[in-house]
């Protein structure tokens, strides 16, 4: 519609939201047309259309952070599109794309439960973990990896699961289909055989403790300074536990006040 009401050869650069269908036949008809994706999907598909074809600029994720609203139903307060969260913590895609654009040495981990549900979002979407290794005992887990280094050996509490090139990444993504076991699953990055980064889940036991990580130990007495403190639950030995439920409460002691809260 847009072609055909003159509209496009008014701007400098056109937007397409959702439209790669129309990369390859818009540049053939239109060679001169600058296109960049306006909005975007997080599949990988939607990023190959940008790297494969030059003549594409770039692309626009729908959408950087979760936002509130478009929350489709209670008591959901907030769109869950985002690669990080409400409080700006990366989720499982926003590592994804850390290892299609970065070029430091990178490899992160995350799980689903090969069962009914787990099973059914890994296989629609290919990037539908969670950063746990806290599951039934009896389940068969698949275990996501995104690297962007040569190879990845994966082990379980020592012993060897298999070390896959990146070469033989489905859609940007590595996988394992093992049997759930406690303990620790670690990913190690390989480069010219030696190793350049890894990346650990452990099994968290009972919930012990609350951890406060401040940004800042030190703040200006302006009024205006501010620290964010990241808080959450770990067991005997730090390990953050991710199914963790408890009410949390809140004080603040001295000459400074809290303004705001999230999780």
């Amino acid at each position: 519609m847009s072609d055909a009401a003159g509209l496009v050869p008014l701007l400098d650069a056109d937007g397409y939201n959702y439209q790669e269908n129309r990369y390859a036949e818009d540049h053939q008809k239109f060679p001169r047309r600058i296109i960049y994706g306006s909005e975007n999907s997080h599949q990988f598909s939607a990023w190959q259309a940008v790297l494969t074809n030059r003549f594409i600029s770039g692309q626009f994720l729908w959408t950087g952070i979760d936002y509130l609203g478009e929350a489709n139903a209670w008591p959901n307060r907030a769109s869950g599109a985002g690669l990080l969260d409400l409080c700006g913590f990366k989720k499982p895609l926003a590592w994804f794309r850390q290892s299609l654009w970065s070029d430091q040495p990178m490899v992160y981990l995350c799980a689903a439960n090969g069962g009914r549900n787990g099973g059914n979002n890994f296989a629609r979407r290919g990037f539908g973990g969670a950063e746990s290794w806290n599951w039934p005992s009896n389940a068969t887990m698949n275990v996501l990896c995104y690297a962007n280094c040569p190879e990845v050996a994966l082990t379980l509490n020592d012993k060897t699961i298999g070390t896959k090139k990146i070469s033989e990444a489905v859609s940007g993504v590595l996988r394992w289909q093992i049997p759930f076991e406690p303990g620790t699953l670690q990913a190690v990055g390989r480069a010219d055989g030696r190793e350049v980064c890894s990346y650990v889940l452990k099994t968290a036991g009972a919930a012990s403790r609350i951890e406060l990580l401040p940004d800042a130990t030190q703040l200006r007495a302006d009024g205006q300074d501010v620290c964010h403190v990241e808080f959450r639950i770990v067991d005997a030995n730090g390990v953050r536990v991710p199914n963790a439920d408890a009410e949390v409460k809140f004080e603040m002691t001295g000459p400074a006040k809290i303004i705001g809260l999230g999780n």
